[in-house]
């Protein structure tokens, strides 16, 4: 064995030792809702490989109700920093501090300098022990262990988190993102469910939103797809957030009586236990369709300019992902306002494939 080769063995001891010592971790997620659940698979395999350890997790507020009784606590972080929240950051760092955890695990790979300095300001003044994170290709080294993602066999971000998890001795338990709803939520939604669909006994979920315009399905494709599904005898259930109130009343308008929209209502254990009832899901590249494929429904997942191999989908039911074709495509966000790669995704192919999971789908979730 090489010198160099003995140094990172010692070192690896090293890490394993401080790990196995540890009593009080924190797993920090402050992306979007989609990346929370693409964490989800590591966030499971560091709780089973490490049981003596109470896991804190630190995610933005907006996230915060999603996976109660999946870690020990869950502490709500706005994020990314501002003017108008960085009292409350520093509230809530002074907080981390006080409790003197043993180990940090970072799950997310930064992919900006304003990104990689906020982080590396959080982690400095939170102080843990030990931090951990991943670093992309040629990306800044920010935390004590940094795993390269170039190690990874696959680029998704379920499997480079994976692969964090493992670097520490972590086995893989699963490679899909699971959630189930809570009675209480599947009581309060169950209600609401049979209020609003009276004539339709199962229904579609329609997500037309999503933080960036240029991610987003044209409106009146999801209007022309709420008639057919309406004119099919199905519901069609239309979320979002309060940003997409507006426009989920138009696409519910266009399947008539057998729509609803539930845009701006919803919380997110809500959300999981609707999204559990439904017999299909349609939506664009976004966190509630993460969310879909993580409860298991059939799901058709709407993508542009982004990196599929990198952020599709994963979860028990079928998906499917319907990509463009146009030429500009994966642009990653680059040509910013630029939508022709989500107009250039046809009904057709939509409708098809909306009825093509649902016959894949067990029998008796099939509408």
């Amino acid at each position: 064995m090489t010198e160099k080769a003995q140094d990172v063995a010692k070192r690896e001891i090293r890490i394993l030792d401080c790990l196995r010592s540890s009593r009080r971790g924190l797993l920090v997620q402050l992306a979007g809702l989609g990346d929370l659940i693409m964490a989800l698979p590591a966030i499971e395999s560091l709780r089973a490989h490490l049981p003596h350890v109470r896991w804190t997790l630190v995610t933005r507020p907006e996230n915060s109700g999603l996976l109660h009784g999946r870690v020990e606590e869950i502490r709500a972080m706005p994020w990314p920093p501002t003017v108008q929240n960085a009292g409350l950051i520093v509230k809530q760092v002074l907080w981390l501090r006080r409790e003197r955890y043993d180990v940090a695990v970072h799950l997310y790979a930064i992919g900006s300098v304003r990104g990689a300095l906020g982080i590396k300001a959080l982690f400095l003044g939170m102080r843990p022990a030990l931090s951990i994170g991943r670093r992309g290709p040629d990306g800044p080294r920010l935390f004590d262990i940094n795993w390269d993602e170039r190690q990874a066999t696959s680029r998704h971000e379920v499997d480079l988190n994976l692969g964090l998890a493992a670097s520490l001795g972590a086995p893989c338990a699963t490679r899909a993102p699971s959630l189930a709803p809570s009675g209480e939520a599947v009581r309060h939604v169950t209600t609401m469910v049979q209020q609003r669909f009276v004539d339709a006994k199962r229904f579609v979920a329609l997500f037309p939103g999503g933080t960036l315009p240029e991610k987003h399905w044209p409106v009146a494709r999801y209007s022309e797809l709420a008639g057919r599904l309406s004119r099919q005898g199905f519901g069609v259930c239309v979320i979002g957030g309060k940003a997409e109130v507006e426009d989920a009343q138009q696409i519910a308008e266009a399947a008539g009586t057998n729509g609803s929209n539930l845009a701006g209502s919803l919380s997110l254990p809500d959300l999981v236990a609707l999204l559990s009832m439904a017999s299909a899901y349609v939506g664009n590249d976004s966190g509630p369709t993460h969310v879909a494929a993580a409860v298991g429904i059939p799901c058709v997942a709407l993508f542009g300019p982004v990196d599929v191999e990198r952020f599709r989908p994963r979860g028990s039911g079928p998906i499917r992902v319907l990509r463009s074709e146009a030429e500009c495509v994966p642009c990653r966000l680059a040509i910013v306002g630029h939508h022709t790669c989500m107009g250039a995704l046809s009904l057709e192919a939509v409708w098809e494939a909306v009825l093509e999971i649902i016959m894949r789908a067990p029998a008796a979730s099939r509408i």
